[in-house]
């Protein structure tokens, strides 16, 4: 019982970390449309702060399995804790957009820090028969920060400057790191492993010509621009697998890549991550916008769905360990393909959005974290870590594509239109389809996976 509790307490306190990057990420949703006034920028210029945080991250996420195995836990923990603290810290007192996008930042590597290092704890130190419980417990972690942003945000915004989003969190963060300090435990030791520089730099450029490549499709890129950044793209990519298959000390295991069902449910998840962002992005947007609700009031209409995910992803969980793996996977998927059909023919309005957000965070609370522990208990023990940093990258790389790519839809569909309204509508409309087309996609590949898993261990 006391080693139970003080892996949970581990857990919560690189935990909380992420938590709290959710929680302003959301809380800054909200107050989009203030900054853009503020900053006298558009949609696709603030969205940044959202959109760096995450590319940050996702460019140091790839790097967990390394550091994980040339430092101590604890090192790794204070690493991300200071530099989440000083980011706070930059952003509590800035008065441009240039210094609270460094803040930002900041904020980004803690959470490619931290990230990783919860699911590895996780993954390593609970018991092997309640590894779906905790994993739900860190999701759990995470999945409420939601339900505490948009609230956060709203009641933050009315009674103060948007900097007052960064400083009441400080002393949470300071009792975090004591949290840390006093539970977080070594169980593998330590290698002196090289850096692998060139693997390094590749993923890096890849990650970013990319993002950069699919954001293009949306704002109106000079044809020219799209065919450089989608050579610079295909040529690190594969310059990137051949340098890393042959590393012995790799950024990652591309040979994780061969396995195609390990493929298909890193893509169902990479699309439910991007589905989530995009949605947390979209909805206070368009409500604020189109129906001219306060900042308060959206962050109330949205709580309902992020507590409501929080919930289930715990419940989920259980299900997971003592019901049936599968079972909640598919139903979850399930719901969020129906809850966009659905979207699509309904008339927005404040009532009507509120429940297609309830029930699109429905169904992610019980698919999500269950696909990447599938998956990830059927891959050997080697390579687990590995899988988990992967898993990691993709959901921090797509909700940095989720975030941008619904704000440039958004910009999008306001090209001609002068009716703020008519304009928030259109790119709704416009972002429903997507979404629509990604959750057929997810399904699909849920499907596949679940057909040939079962094929497969019949032929044992």
């Amino acid at each position: 019982m006391v080693k139970n509790g003080r892996l949970i307490k581990s857990i919560l306190a690189v935990g909380i970390l992420s938590f709290l990057g959710i929680v302003i990420e959301t809380a800054l949703n909200i107050a989009f449309p203030q900054l853009m006034i503020d900053f006298n920028m558009s949609a696709r210029t603030i969205q940044w702060l959202t959109t760096g945080y995450m590319l940050v991250s996702t460019i140091i996420i790839p790097f967990g399995s390394y550091l994980q195995k040339r430092f101590k836990t604890i090192l790794l923990f204070r690493m991300a804790v200071s530099c989440f603290l000083l980011g706070t810290i930059l952003a509590g007192i800035s008065v441009n957009f240039s210094l609270l996008l460094i803040g930002r930042l900041l904020q980004g590597v803690a959470a490619g820090i931290g990230l990783p290092l919860m699911f590895t704890i996780i993954l390593e130190q609970s018991p092997k028969e309640q590894v779906g419980m905790y994993m739900g417990l860190g999701t759990l972690v995470i999945a409420f920060a939601p339900a505490v942003g948009p609230v956060y945000g709203g009641i933050v915004l009315k009674l103060f400057q948007w900097q007052t989003l960064f400083l009441i969190i400080i002393p949470v963060i300071i009792l975090t790191w004591i949290l840390g300090e006093h539970s977080i435990s070594q169980t593998s030791k330590t290698q002196k492993i090289p850096f692998d520089f060139q693997g390094g730099l590749l993923l890096i450029v890849f990650l970013m010509s990319a993002l950069f490549l699919l954001l293009g499709f949306t704002s109106g890129n000079n044809i020219y621009v799209q065919l450089i950044l989608t050579l610079i793209t295909i040529v690190t990519g594969l310059f990137f697998i051949f340098v890393e298959k042959h590393r012995q000390h790799a950024v990652l295991k591309v040979g994780l890549f061969k396995n195609w069902l390990f493929n298909l449910f890193l893509l169902a998840f990479f699309l439910l991550q991007l589905m989530s962002l995009s949605m947390s992005f979209l909805i206070p947007n368009v409500l604020q916008t189109a129906f001219e609700q306060t900042t308060a009031t959206a962050g109330l209409l949205v709580l309902p769905a992020a507590i409501i995910d929080a919930l289930v992803s715990a419940f989920a969980g259980i299900i997971y360990d003592k019901v049936n793996q599968k079972l909640p996977i598919i139903f979850g998927v399930a719901i969020i393909l129906l809850t966009f059909i659905i979207a699509n023919f309904l008339n927005p309005s404040t009532a009507n959005m509120a429940f297609i957000y309830i029930s699109f965070m429905f169904g992610l609370g019980l698919s999500y974290s269950n696909i990447m522990t599938f998956c990830l208990s059927n891959i050997t023990t080697d390579l687990k870590n590995d899988g988990n940093v992967i898993f990691m990258t993709a959901q921090s790389y797509s909700g940095a594509i989720g975030t941008a790519l619904t704000a440039s839809l958004l910009t999008l569909a306001q090209t001609g239109l002068k009716n703020k309204k008519l304009a928030a509508l259109k790119g709704l409309k416009l972002n429903y389809d997507v979404l629509l087309a990604l959750s057929f996609i997810v399904i699909v590949c849920i499907l596949v996976c679940f057909i040939f898993t079962r094929l497969k261990n019949k032929a044992y």
